[in-house]
């Protein structure tokens, strides 16, 4: 006697076609909750028909795919009992319709979550950690079952587990029993975690041109400490911090045998000792510029990464010379391990810009520390400045100047930022009685902002603003000043060119404040349009300044390096028209 097949397996009913090829697609109707539609267009396409193909040799296996793969779809998404009703909408089988009755959908019931080896015995510390796991698993009693959902939550258990003390921990059993008619799925699982592991000797590989102080001086890992995931990885953002290598995995044995002191294991892959680059260019707030850069990541046979550069341009040139110590890093109880590297520079400059001819020496000592999101650089600056605007006298100014620089960076992507904001503000002051040409105190801020508004369109929001308060600007260095316009400025007009005049010169005023609207719509992967209105100005006092605006069109191409800008821009008075280059990392 032949057992009857449950109705989804049956063979669908097909109408008998013609004996003539019909050619084209098929349109789908879905009828389904929304969230299931969505999925069963996704992966389950209408079929199509080659050329001289009959119909009907099409329908039929795509009909089966259908009656197989919608309940598992379904229950992927918590609906174990989900029906499938197939229809045709016309005699010409052009349209078909498919109603999916999902039924109940499945919750998540009891949830056991056992423990085997060391974590299992009865001690109050490992009692409050196995309370901590249970609290963390992600599936709860009552929440929607989804596979993908059940698969993370696992995952992350196992994550959460071997994250500290037990390296070798892992999911040992795990089991999701679903009771269809209930609507309901019980989950077990059980964790073993093996032995507690303690650290041992730090063990170095792949050093060949360094020597292996560079790594040993930023080693806080103490023999016999509990094992953390979270130290080993501070190790590992430490190490990739410094210049030497372009790869730096830190990782121990999971041998449960050798739980007990076991060596942490640094391999590293080494970048040259020596880099000289060449980079010609052209930009248009300082015309061609070509730069040659030298580094040398091992400086005295110290670890120091010395950085030097000699730029030329039409309008501006520079030289300069930057040493950086090897990172390092302060330990703190609310922030843990702050790492932070120490630098000296000697700078040398000559500018010539909306006739102001500026030369200019300077030297600085900074640190640098970094925080998740932030930066901040806190240091001394001394430089001398020779300054002759065209049609007025020449004079020398000085400043010796604390500086503190911080930057507060959330943005998806810093090479092509679609959402987020970056914040940036400095501070600098210096004083007539302490080799400063006059008292000054000088403050900054800039924020841009990124608003996604769709999944091609954005929106860029960027202020600024700065003051310095001084008594006189004739004896402070143009560094502590503020000019306006240029490509990543007020677009429309030139770079440097709004300010103060002075002479036929254009110099630096004791007020700054711009800002852009900017809406960009990328029209495929690497293109996109761009339409702006930006303002601002600076000035000596907040009566003289001017709103300025300019309005433009652009391209947007992206790189490697962030979105490259090409932009028109018409500035409303003098009513001229500008080209502008540039290119956009949130930096």
């Amino acid at each position: 006697m032949a057992a009857c097949a449950p109705a989804w397996a049956q063979e669908p009913d097909v109408p008998d076609e013609p004996e003539a090829p019909v050619l084209g697609t098929v349109t789908v109707e879905w009828h389904a909750p929304e969230s299931l539609r969505k999925l069963f267009v996704q992966f389950l396409p209408p079929p199509t028909f080659k050329e001289g193909e009959r119909r009907r040799g099409g329908l039929r296996p795509w009909m089966r795919d259908v009656r197989r793969r919608v309940p598992e779809i379904a229950g992927s998404e918590g609906y174990f009992s989900a029906t499938v009703e197939i229809a045709f909408k016309d005699d010409n089988r052009d349209h078909v319709v498919i109603t999916v009755t999902p039924g109940a959908r499945t919750t998540v019931g009891e949830v056991q979550v056992e423990f085997r080896g060391d974590l299992a015995e009865e001690t109050p510390d490992r009692a409050a950690r196995r309370a901590r796991l249970r609290r963390s698993f992600a599936m709860q009693a009552g929440q929607p079952f989804r596979t993908e959902d059940w698969e993370k939550a696992k995952t992350r258990l196992q994550e959460d587990l071997s994250a500290e003390d037990y390296a070798a921990g892992e999911l040992a059993e795990s089991q999701a029993v679903v009771d269809a008619e209930a609507a309901r799925a019980n989950l077990r699982l059980v964790l073993d975690s093996g032995p507690a592991f303690t650290l041992g000797d730090v063990e170095i590989h792949g050093l060949d041109k360094y020597s292996e102080s560079v790594v040993r001086r930023l080693v806080s890992l103490r023999r016999g400490e509990r094992y953390r995931a979270e130290r080993l990885s501070q190790l590992q953002r430490l190490i990739q911090e410094g210049p030497w290598f372009s790869s730096v995995v830190v990782d121990v044995e999971r041998n449960r045998d050798k739980a007990e002191l076991v060596p942490v294991s640094v391999t590293v892959t080494e970048r040259p000792r020596r880099e000289v680059g060449v980079a010609p260019g052209y930009g248009t707030d300082e015309g061609a510029r070509l730069e040659v850069a030298f580094q040398h990541r091992d400086f005295l046979d110290r670890g120091f990464d010395l950085q030097s550069s000699i730029r030329w341009s039409q309008e501006h040139s520079i030289g300069f010379i930057d040493v950086y110590m090897p990172p390092s890093f302060v330990e703190s109880g609310k922030y843990g391990i702050v790492p932070f590297r120490d630098s000296a520079g000697v700078l040398i400059e000559r500018s010539d810009s909306q006739n102001l001819l500026l030369r200019r020496f300077a030297v600085a000592g900074y640190r640098h520390f970094k925080l998740d999101n932030f930066e901040t650089r806190v240091g001394l600056s001394y430089q001398i400045e020779q300054s002759h605007p065209l049609g007025s006298d020449e004079a020398i100014k000085r400043a010796l100047a604390p500086i503190v620089a911080v930057t507060w960076r959330r943005v998806d992507s810093i090479f092509d930022p679609h959402r987020g904001g970056v914040l940036n503000m400095q501070f600098a002051a210096g004083s007539k009685a302490l080799a400063s040409g006059d008292d000054f105190f000088k403050t900054y801020a800039q924020y841009q902002y990124w608003i996604p508004l769709g999944p091609v369109d954005q929106l860029i929001l960027r202020a600024e603003a700065g003051r310095t308060h001084t008594p006189g600007r004739e004896h402070i260095p143009e560094d502590f000043l503020f000019r306006a316009g240029g490509s990543r400025s007020n677009r429309g007009y030139a770079y440097q060119s709004l300010g103060v005049q002075d002479g036929e010169a254009i110099v630096g005023g004791r007020y700054l404040a711009t800002g852009t609207v900017e809406y960009v719509h990328w029209l495929n992967e690497r293109w996109g349009a761009a339409a702006f209105v930006d303002v601002g100005d600076a000035k000596d006092s907040t009566k003289d300044m001017k709103a300025n605006p300019s309005y433009g069109l652009g391209a947007r191409f992206k790189t490697p390096a962030g979105p490259f800008a090409i932009d028109l821009a018409y500035a409303q008075d003098p009513h001229k028209v500008r080209l502008a280059f540039s290119v956009t990392i949130a930096f």
